[in-house]
């Protein structure tokens, strides 16, 4: 079996590649501090690695990092992928039948903050169902701290706003 770091890798790469999309940082160090896989400091060793060597991109939204797996990582996991044992994948595998719900729900809504001219920031809110675009905000704020607040507070919001802004406009 590989260095424990590669086993990490293969992990973190093997439950993005299954999703086919993003997966937030924390959901995915929930998995593999609670089964006992890593600590927490060989863990953000193993997160600068992956996306450093290019197997993954980040992005950040409100105060939550998601990682997707890249073409890289994907190459990376069918030439090494077999080095997972039958557990790791069947217990990975498991974990994303149990978090599916949560896990499209986070993919569903979304929101960036993105600097603009001047030391504005644009705010982007977003909700899907599918492929289909349910609703899509964007603001502009004078400052990252609100841009980032708005971010945060959009998960727990964007119903109610959604909800309201169909009862004003019909």
């Amino acid at each position: 079996m590989s260095s424990p770091l590669a086993v990490y890798k293969l992990i973190i790469l093997y439950l993005l590649d299954k999703t086919g999309t993003e997966i937030a940082m924390d959901r995915i160090s929930s998995f593999l501090l609670e089964k006992g896989y890593v600590n927490f400091v060989s863990l953000m060793e193993t997160y600068a690695q992956i996306e450093e060597s290019g197997l993954v991109r980040s992005r950040v939204s409100g105060d939550r990092c998601f990682y997707a797996i890249t073409a890289e990582g994907r190459q990376t996991l069918r030439l090494l992928g077999g080095q997972l044992g039958r557990e790791i994948r069947r217990q990975a595998d498991d974990f994303l039948v149990s978090e599916g719900a949560a896990l499209r729900n986070e993919q569903a809504v979304r929101a960036d903050c993105v600097p603009a001219e001047g030391g504005m920031y644009n705010v982007i809110l977003r909700v899907t169902e599918g492929d289909t675009s349910v609703m899509e905000i964007r603001l502009q704020v004078p400052d990252k701290a609100l841009a980032e607040e708005i971010c945060r507070k959009w998960p727990e919001k964007n119903e109610q706003i959604y909800n309201s802004l169909i009862e004003n406009l019909f």
